[in-house]
């Protein structure tokens, strides 16, 4: 079986660019060259993500941005994940299943609130000028991008009888496909409102209404007033220390605190001066996974410390261990990473969860709603149990990598918690070799399953299957589910000088550099 397709490094001196999708990436590098700072590109990217990729990171999800000031030296978070709406009716769900499917999958969406958060105290351009390109895309139509054809060609029946869904993604009967030319009218009114009104043009007026009466039209439990309530939130962020650098991630409710103890680990297994292979990594994660993945939820219910996670320790302590935390059900997100040659870097990942989220779409709006509810337990009593006004424990985990004073590496990748893995896999071959990004996007990789097994792409070291079978793990070899193993794109100051960006050719993605 053929070996991953291998992507070339781009390079350039002021700029580096990468999102996950071309006429993404190409708008934020117009924004850029028209005096706009790398926030104001990333607000016109992400729209335009919304436009091209809806399946993957619509209006209807959530976000989480980071972001490296330049002035201020410091990695700054913008959680703009979604909560359960207020009327989520806790008892009801009892013990059972979260929703996965329809409007109660649906937390409140947040991707706008987090672009007025970041726009106001890092944006330069009008929003007028930033969502120009997307509501232009939206009207006249662009050609539905291969990997949205793909999930459409996939959807299960249960998918496509969700409220809205056929009149958002079939055309004459038939679900859309690649290359054929996809007009989006009521999205580009709602962007149209957003570019007069900011982000009171979605969170009030006729779009809140008509999403609130289509939820509950389909008896769901998102209303205005959750709208209305949206908020995205600043945090500091949460770093340890890897390979003479600081790995920065966002705390939790992002699982990006996995990424930070795998890393741990794998210091601690470096002090002989070999680098550990694919196989401990394996083994590393499994460990973590079962180990904290459980103990994430919103903080705002229970106050989370870097210390309840062992953060920067080199070794797991006693405790208790959920061996189901290693089954990686398929999801999907897309983002944008930037750089500049003034030292600010960015990396936001949106996303609507699973491949085509609740598959309810507003046909007032346009608007296809997640499923990030399915996030929740169902079980009273745990971090992650479902609670109205509640974040739910997050996938979405990007990272950015600071040395002395500039950033060096930022990067993000979709695939649930698959995230965190091909994170680990990606930072230490960027940060202990002098391989390019392309090389490394490029290599085999290796991720889990829903099912708790562990996947190894094709090109994979035959050794590395047999040292995992020995320890008990049920592995899948030359396996080609690229919903599990990600899609990096990542800019990164190169250590020869200049910029560099790559976006990994797993999944729809492109990257630029000037």
């Amino acid at each position: 079986m053929a070996r991953p397709a291998r992507p070339k490094s781009q390079y350039g001196r002021l700029t580096a660019i990468a999102s996950g999708h071309h006429l993404a990436t190409l708008t934020a590098q117009r924004v850029v060259e028209q005096g706009g700072s790398l926030v104001d590109a990333m607000v016109a990217a992400s729209a335009m993500l919304t436009v091209t990729l809806p399946h993957a990171g619509s209006l209807g999800g959530c976000g989480l941005l980071l972001v490296y000031d330049a002035a201020s030296h410091q990695v700054q978070v913008l959680n703009g994940t979604g909560r359960a709406p207020a009327a989520t009716p806790v008892e009801e769900l009892g013990v059972g299943e979260m929703p996965r499917l329809g409007v109660r999958a649906a937390v409140t969406p947040t991707l706008v609130r987090l672009w007025a958060r970041a726009h106001e105290r890092f944006g330069r351009l009008s929003w007028a000028q930033l969502l120009a390109p997307s509501i232009a895309a939206a009207t006249t139509g662009v050609g539905t991008a291969e990997e949205l054809a793909g999930s459409l060609a996939g959807a299960d029946a249960a998918l496509r009888a969700q409220p809205g869904f056929t009149d958002c993604f079939h055309r004459n009967g038939q679900p859309l496909t690649a290359g054929q030319p996809m007009r989006q009218p009521q999205l580009a009114e709602v962007l149209q409102a957003i570019a007069r009104q900011g982000e009171s043009g979605f969170y009030s007026g006729w779009v809140a209404r008509s999403l609130a009466a289509f939820c509950a039209e389909h008896g769901g439990w998102l209303g205005q007033d959750d709208l209305a309530r949206a908020q995205a939130d600043w945090y500091e962020s949460w770093s340890t220390h890897y390979a003479g650098r600081q790995v920065h991630v966002a705390p939790p409710n992002s699982l990006g605190v996995l990424l930070l103890r795998q890393l741990n680990l794998r210091t601690a297994a470096s002090g002989g001066g070999d680098a550990p292979g694919p196989a401990d990594d394996v083994l590393r994660a499994v460990a973590v996974l079962q180990r904290y993945r459980a103990r994430i939820g919103d903080p705002a219910r229970r106050r989370l410390l870097p210390g309840d996670f062992e953060l920067g320790e080199r070794r797991i302590g006693p405790g208790p261990s959920d061996p189901v935390a290693t089954h990686a059900a398929p999801a999907d997100a897309t983002g944008f990473v930037a750089m500049d040659v003034d030292g600010n870097a960015v990396a936001l990942l949106q996303s609507v969860f699973q491949p085509l989220g609740s598959g309810a779409a507003d046909p007032g709006t346009g608007v296809l709603l997640n499923n990030r509810m399915a996030e929740f337990r169902a079980e009273p009593g745990l971090p992650n149990s479902v609670h109205p006004m509640a974040r739910p424990a997050h996938t979405l985990s990007p990272w950015i990598v600071v040395r002395g004073n500039r950033p060096e590496l930022a990067a993000i990748s979709p695939g649930g918690i698959g995230q965190t893995t091909a994170g680990l896999q990606f930072a230490a071959g960027a940060l202990e070799t002098d391989a390019t990004l392309g090389e490394l996007a490029g290599r085999p990789r290796w991720s889990l399953n829903s099912a708790g097994e562990v996947l190894l792409e094709p090109g994979m070291d035959a050794t590395v299957a047999a040292a995992l079978r020995a320890r008990g793990l049920s592995v899948v070899e030359d396996a080609l589910q690229d919903q599990y193993f990600g899609s990096i794109k990542a800019v990164r100051a190169n250590p020869l000088g200049g910029l560099e960006a790559v976006a990994d050719l797993r999944r729809q993605a492109h990257a630029v550099a000037w």
